[in-house]
């Protein structure tokens, strides 16, 4: 096949890929079911047509506004849907069909944690220790994860990753939240971590938690400068480890 229509169609995947996100972004952390209802406007509870429906495309068509009753479509619903396809896209010409399901499954996972902490600051059990259980199973029947060829091999390392990512960055939770007198950083993120080095493997650690930290910090000095924030103020984390992989998977691991 074409590689340009090999690229839309896994765009088009994507797109839809990140609807469902975004349903789970929106569903999962008020204990409500991720495949019913269908989908209604939020504002006054109608169903939404299929037609109008489509990923990214419905939301321009209608010029970001309800038809049933004018109330304006939240932008996240495109960007999720938009930024999904765009990764699965540039996923898809990096790396080998195998490999790329792998990594776009934990690219949909980081996009719901990160969505869920920016609104909740909570990063969901499902998705964390869920990933570590998944990645650990990945790495099994998938040991390039790992960069092994024994499966044995490869899930030996991806567990003892999971264990040095989650209990590095717990660590570290601890040693600032006795240093603050407060909690300094959720225990989720540390399950995150360990998720990332269930699937990434223990060399990607230093990488995402440097720059995880830089743009976390970076965020929040900005944020407190502009006084939208006061200092001491718990902002969330999970969306800096998020993009530190994205960019990781993107290239950097090749360089390092």
């Amino acid at each position: 096949m074409n590689p340009w229509i090999e690229a839309a169609a896994v765009f088009v995947f994507g797109s839809c890929v990140g609807s469902f996100l975004n349903v789970c972004i929106l569903r999962w952390p008020l204990g409500l079911s991720i495949a019913h209802p269908p989908s209604r406007c939020s504002a006054c509870g109608l169903k939404i047509p299929a037609a109008l429906n489509l990923p990214i495309l419905g939301w321009v068509f209608l010029h970001g506004r309800a038809r049933c009753c004018g109330a304006h479509l939240d932008w996240r619903y495109p960007l999720v849907e938009s930024l999904t396809a765009t990764l699965f896209t540039v996923l898809w010409f990096i790396y080998p069909p195998k490999l790329f399901f792998a990594y776009a499954v934990l690219t949909a996972g980081l996009i719901v944690a990160s969505g869920i902490d920016f609104d909740h600051l909570v990063i969901p059990d499902g998705l964390t220790m869920g990933g570590v259980v998944l990645g650990i199973s990945a790495s099994y029947l998938l040991p390039e994860l790992q960069g092994k060829t024994n499966p044995t091999d490869a899930m030996i390392r991806s567990v003892l990753s999971a264990a040095l990512g989650g209990g590095l960055l717990f660590l570290l939770a601890k040693t600032a939240s006795w240093f603050l007198q407060k909690e300094a950083m959720g225990i989720g993120d540390a399950k995150l971590l360990a998720g990332l080095g269930a699937f990434l493997g223990w060399n990607s650690l230093p990488w995402i938690l440097a720059i995880s930290s830089i743009l976390g910090t970076c965020v929040g000095l900005a944020m407190i400068f502009q006084r939208k924030q006061k200092l001491g103020v718990k902002l969330p984390y999970g969306p800096y480890l998020a993009l530190a992989t994205i960019v990781w998977l993107l290239g950097v691991k090749f360089l390092i």
